[in-house]
């Protein structure tokens, strides 16, 4: 089992603050952790900065220029139970806003 704690975790509706994200050996999701569930620490787990969302298209987020909740938010996706989607993770967000910055990038964690 492996585990993916970050700042914040964008469920496909909500930020969930502190969370993590739970997968079997397969790379199925098994749970999405509520708030300061990342901060527990568990065997084979990894606390990123950023924000973990479910995967998508990194160019969308350059070509559309929307705030980050809103080109989250538009995406219609979430992290489905038993589900094989990849994980992002957006680093260099200011977490204040949780909105992009000039150094933002999405890279694929898992």
């Amino acid at each position: 089992m492996k585990h993916f704690a970050a700042n914040y975790v964008f469920d496909g509706q909500v930020y969930i603050k502190n969370c993590c994200l739970s997968f079997d050996d397969d790379g199925r999701l098994l749970s999405v952790g509520g708030e300061n569930s990342g901060l527990e620490e568990r065997e084979r787990m990894i606390f990123l900065n950023g924000i973990l969302c479910p995967h998508f298209d990194a160019k969308q987020m350059v070509e559309n220029k929307l705030s980050l909740r809103g080109f989250l938010s538009s995406l219609g996706v979430c992290f489905a139970e038993n589900a094989h989607l990849p994980v992002v993770l957006l680093e260099n967000i200011d977490l204040q806003t949780l909105n992009f910055t000039n150094d933002t990038i999405a890279k694929e964690i898992y």
